[in-house]
């Protein structure tokens, strides 16, 4: 499936207009819930949310985490990706995690922003 060039353009396509139009979906149902709503309902069910989307993020981690290795193999063994392929993603599946808890620290939790709140105050 992923071994010519043409299949691999036409996913990266659709992968694509799926993420930009998910995106566009997204940012449509939030501008209608700020003109029919006010901005501090709006912030309530956010803040409602929070919570539950942060575990639901933690849960897909984690299944990345323990999940990793088994997909590869599945892949290798249904032969869209080559042995040497398969190797390099075992390879670099804690890499991948890291970078996975790093985004989540940084974006979903927003330690950076809070470590820089901390050092104005003191």
């Amino acid at each position: 499936m992923f071994n010519n060039i043409r299949s691999r353009r036409k996913s990266f396509l659709l992968f694509t207009t799926m993420a930009v139009l998910l995106t566009a979906l997204v940012g449509y149902l939030l501008m209608h819930r700020l003109q029919t709503n006010s901005v501090q309902s709006v912030q309530q069910s956010i803040d409602a949310w929070r919570t539950t989307l942060t575990a639901i993020r933690w849960a897909v981690i984690a299944v990345v985490a323990l999940g990793w290795k088994h997909l590869v193999a599945w892949l290798a063994d249904a032969t869209i990706l080559s042995r040497a392929k398969a190797t390099r993603l075992t390879g670099v599946h804690w890499r991948a995690v890291t970078w996975l808890v790093l985004l989540e620290l940084v974006l979903g939790q927003g330690v950076l922003v809070n470590a820089i709140g901390l050092m104005v105050r003191a």
